[in-house]
């Protein structure tokens, strides 16, 4: 069973002044959507390329696959590496279109609708504090930590969304990595919540191999949806029926 966190619908205020590619602070509405604790782990991701995931069509979309056959991919591209394989540890070097697929497959196997979050959710999950310290560069040791039980919990019980590792948002960035198309103010329907296309997506929270300062609640970074780096790695959520 997947361990949520449950985020009331509302009016939340996001952005920051601080950070240039934040501004303007502004107030979004949210619906009510569940988010899981901590970032999907190596043994979690092994039970979908156990079961064919990265073989079988039907979760990936069209892009998706050709990118994937194009690269003949057929797992996260550090297994085998002990810094980052260990069954607590976030999947890492897992691209965008794996963790969409990730998400179609985990949606079939529970009968529950699973996807990535919305840039503006994963902010509006990071806010509020917590405890803990930190993954960071200046702490890491050169890896992240386990997904949960270690690092920071936020107040609302959410673990490392600052730190350990970058994650995925289905949000799109720009036609390429240096073209910021979709800036704050959030507007969501201004297309930047397509799922089609190979744009550069968002990315949040900051990781093991970064400053401290990246991990910030309104930080707003992104990647390539094809890159499958050392740093990133993903968490889903679920919406909720009103």
């Amino acid at each position: 069973m997947v361990e949520t966190i449950s985020i009331a619908g509302g009016q939340y205020r996001i952005g920051h002044d601080s950070l240039t590619l934040s501004r303007p602070v502004h107030d979004v509405a949210i619906q009510p959507f569940k988010i899981m604790v901590g970032t999907v782990t190596n043994q979690a991701f092994a039970a979908f390329v156990g079961a064919g995931g990265y073989r079988q069509d039907t979760f990936w979309s069209q892009i998706g696959v050709r990118w994937r056959n194009s690269k003949t991919v057929t797992m996260p591209a550090f297994w085998g590496d002990g810094r980052f394989d260990g069954s607590a540890q976030p999947v890492v070097g897992v691209s965008w279109y794996a963790a969409l697929a990730y998400a179609a497959w985990l949606s079939a196997e529970t009968g529950l609708s699973w996807r990535l979050p919305r840039e503006v959710e994963w902010e509006v999950a990071a806010q509020g504090g917590g405890e803990g310290v930190i993954c960071h560069a200046g702490n890491s040791r050169g890896q992240p930590i386990a997904a949960i039980g270690a690092g920071h919990q936020v107040s609302n019980g959410a673990w490392n969304l600052l730190g350990n590792v970058w994650e995925w948002c289905s949000t799109r960035w720009g036609r390429n990595w240096q073209s910021l198309d979709y800036r704050y103010p959030y507007d969501a329907t201004d297309g930047r919540e397509d799922l089609t296309g190979s744009h550069a997506r968002v990315m949040r929270g900051g990781s093991w191999f970064d400053a401290l300062q990246e991990a910030h609640p309104s930080k707003r970074a992104r990647y390539l949806p094809g890159s499958r780096g050392s740093n990133i790695g993903f968490r889903l959520v679920q919406d909720v029926s009103v």
